[in-house]
């Protein structure tokens, strides 16, 4: 250990600044919402890894094989792989659990979260980073290659990792992106240390059962987490939404459960994206519906209105008249965010067309707005003819939302292909002839 001790000697200072900084980013995240001190201090680690690596991989393993030989057999070769290879990567892993507890700080859930979130891979990057550093440092090439070699390798990586998660985001190859890294940092790592004249096989197979178990480590403690923790508690909730982002879909039927009457807004969405890949269903009630409903603004509750129009999920009229009734007060939500309530609402226009028209008629401003723009799904001529109405409206907003309504339901644009106004008589009497043609 004595090779540790030395290593450590040389970055004392680079540590002893870092534990006020750490101080500092603390204080900072419990009493300001400003992100600067976290910037600082992420980079301060990430400088401080790279160097770290870089004393690292200066020492030469043949060196010290003989004396470790000597004291400790055949396991003589592992330790000094263990200090030579793996400590300055779990040195650089502590110092990221460090900065993140802290960082997250002022979260509900702390330390909960920030530590599951580590476990599933959050700052794992820095590792890598500090990877492609070995790697490039290993080349001893000069300073005017190493360096832009090092950048555009870690570009590369950088954008091949968020092209392969946003195309496997969620799912198994979630998990088979991880295994891959788990497997890559192994490999990098064995194959530089092993003098084995077999050292490709043996790195392969060595690399292999590494990722193995260190990807079923972790996933056991989530599995474990997931039925070992009460229900409605943040560790079930935590631990089964990280499992199905990594294509076990057993905890969706748990976790579909309690959303209604405890999940987050985040929980709702990540869980309804989850059943929509699985393609499972709810099976909720009105009355569990209305609850998940009414526990979010309208403007943000829009994943949940996709899934009911997907799903042709009908709900009692009721429930959305008092829903729309209560949310569109002061304050107004933005009524150009809200196409897929839009959509849902105008497909029960033909049963409730009488309260449509005294939603209407009462409304405020964003409501009648919104109300114009439902009226797009209906194909009903008395729809038609309500909108052809607001064309002329004094308010600019009321025609813009009834022409483009009009424009759905007829397939036109009748003023773009006259070069007129939408309020023009000839637009006007376009739809007109429209909707005449309907009746018949």
């Amino acid at each position: 250990m004595h090779i540790i001790k030395e290593q450590l000697r040389r970055v004392n200072n680079f540590l002893i600044i870092l534990i006020p900084l750490f101080i500092v980013n603390a204080l900072f995240n419990l009493k300001y919402d400003w992100g600067g001190v976290s910037v600082i201090a992420r980079i301060y680690i990430m400088v401080l890894s790279f160097y770290v690596v870089f004393i690292f991989s200066q020492i030469n393993s043949k060196n010290y094989e003989s004396e470790y030989t000597a004291r400790f057999g055949w396991k003589g070769k592992y330790y000094l792989f263990f200090i030579l290879k793996i400590f300055p990567f779990v040195f650089i892993y502590l110092l990221t659990i460090v900065f993140t507890l802290i960082n997250y700080i002022n979260t509900p859930e702390w330390p909960l979260e920030p530590v599951y979130r580590l476990l599933d891979g959050r700052y794992s990057n820095t590792i890598i980073y500090a990877l492609i550093l070995f790697l490039v440092l290993k080349k001893k090439k000069r300073p005017g290659i190493s360096i832009p070699f090092f950048i555009i390798c870690s570009i590369l990586y950088f954008t091949a990792d968020k092209v392969l998660y946003s195309l496997f985001d969620p799912g198994t190859g979630v998990s088979v992106i991880k295994i891959t890294k788990y497997f890559i940092f192994f490999f990098v790592l064995i194959y530089g240390y092993s003098q084995s004249r077999w050292k490709l096989i043996e790195s392969v197979f060595l690399s292999l059962f590494s990722a193995a178990f260190l990807f079923t480590a972790v996933a056991s403690f989530f599995i474990m987490s997931f039925f070992m923790s009460p229900q409605g508690s943040s560790s079930l909730s935590i631990s089964g939404e990280i499992l199905l982002k990594s294509g076990f879909v057993f905890p969706l039927n748990k976790l579909k459960k309690i959303i209604p009457e405890k999940g987050t807004q985040q929980d709702s969405k990540n869980i309804f994206r989850m059943i929509e890949k699985y393609g499972q269903d709810t099976g909720y009630t009105d009355l569990e519906w209305e609850k998940l409903i009414q526990k979010n603004r309208i403007e943000n509750n829009e994943y949940i209105f996709n899934h009911l129009n997907k799903r042709n999920i009908k709900l009692n009229f009721e429930i959305l008249k008092n829903y729309i009734t209560s949310q569109f007060l002061i304050p107004p939500p933005d009524t150009n965010n809200l196409p897929q309530f839009t959509k849902y609402f105008g497909s029960y226009y033909s049963d409730n067309k009488i309260d449509f028209y005294e939603l209407y008629n009462s409304g405020s401003e964003p409501m009648k707005i919104a109300i114009l723009k439902s009226l797009a799904y209906t194909n009903d001529i008395d729809a038609v003819n309500f909108l052809i109405d607001k064309l002329t409206s004094v308010d600019r907003l009321r025609a813009e939302a009834a022409y483009n309504s009009l424009k759905k339901i007829s397939g036109k644009d009748p003023a773009d292909d006259l070069k007129k106004e939408n309020y023009d008589i000839d637009v006007i009497l376009f739809f007109r002839d429209y909707a005449s043609k309907m009746k018949k």
